[in-house]
């Protein structure tokens, strides 16, 4: 059980690391905010909540294993080097895609429907 704890407190530390050093994690939490008002000011069905909630997370998700990836690289390789400017790219690239689909789904939930 103390493992277990350990790991939950470890995970959060994680989440307000993320949080404290990220001025991209601060533009995503905006955008998340701005979104929440806006549902409840729209009053988004159940189905709207699910969709947006779902893509919070993986938006959030994305950027944390982004940021961890970019602190790995930087840890391994402080130098330039062009696969470590791909690798971190590529990570870029992941929250990029999460974001626009994202920005799909919202097209769905607030203008569509």
């Amino acid at each position: 059980m103390k493992g277990l704890l350990r790991s939950f407190l470890n995970a959060f530390r994680g989440v307000g690391i993320s949080v404290k050093s990220g001025r991209n994690m601060a533009i995503h939490l905006c955008a998340a905010a701005v979104v929440t008002a806006a549902g409840i000011i729209l009053r988004i069905k159940p189905w709207g909540w699910v969709a947006v909630f779902i893509c919070f997370a993986l938006v959030i998700a994305a950027e944390m294993l982004n940021t961890a990836l970019e602190r790995l690289c930087d840890a391994v390789s402080p130098e330039q080097s062009p696969k470590i400017r791909d690798v971190k790219d590529i990570g870029a690239g992941a929250v990029l895609v999460c974001a626009v689909f994202s920005v799909c789904v919202a097209v769905i939930v607030f203008i569509i429907s």
